[in-house]
């Protein structure tokens, strides 16, 4: 009985010390406790109905940015560019000018996610592209200015500006665009 016991507390202690990365599918259907509760060196972390993956994060953001304050992906009626990650999301603006975004990164090059945008807003979907500014909207012109309407913009990525202050650098060295997805 003793050798049984010990054997199955070495083999918890193995566990534990593998243990500490998880796949993103395991938090994927978890309670917004179980999420929260999750060990913060598991970023990227998804919540459930997230509209994409945090980017993986360092220092203050551990305690600052949790999972389920990901966007849900019922709530924005325009995609997210596939394999992406959120550095920031919150709320533009006060009153009724006030709109809900979301920043992300992506390794693929502005053209790509260009690309992508055309096809899924522009063709499907009867949005505009202002090529001046680097703008998805739907309607036309200066429509997203004047109007606040949702809109998408895509710019290189400057790893060196304040909202990637909190951004693992190793993980973020790959990522060359920023995408924003204001909505609402």
């Amino acid at each position: 009985m003793k050798y049984a016991t010990m054997f199955l507390l070495a083999c918890a202690v193995l566990i534990a010390a593998c243990g500490d990365v998880q796949d993103n599918n395991d938090v994927i259907g978890e309670s917004a406790e179980a999420v929260q509760s999750a060990s913060w060196s598991q970023f990227p972390t998804v919540g459930k109905d997230a509209y994409a993956p945090w980017a993986k994060m360092q220092g203050e953001a551990y305690s600052a940015v949790h999972p389920e304050d990901a966007p849900k992906a019922s709530e924005i009626d325009i995609p997210p560019f596939p394999d992406s990650f959120i550095i920031s999301s919150g709320r533009l603006g006060e009153g009724a000018t006030s709109m809900r975004f979301v920043i992300l990164i992506c390794a693929d090059a502005r053209e790509a996610v260009q690309d992508y945008y055309t096809r899924e807003l522009v063709d499907k979907l009867g949005w505009t592209y202002a090529d001046q500014y680097g703008v998805f909207q739907p309607g036309s012109g200066n429509d997203f200015i004047v109007n606040n309407t949702p809109f998408v913009s895509i710019t290189a990525l400057n790893h060196d500006a304040e909202e990637m202050r909190y951004v693992d650098r190793d993980f973020a060295s790959n990522f060359v665009s920023r995408i924003q997805v204001t909505y609402e």
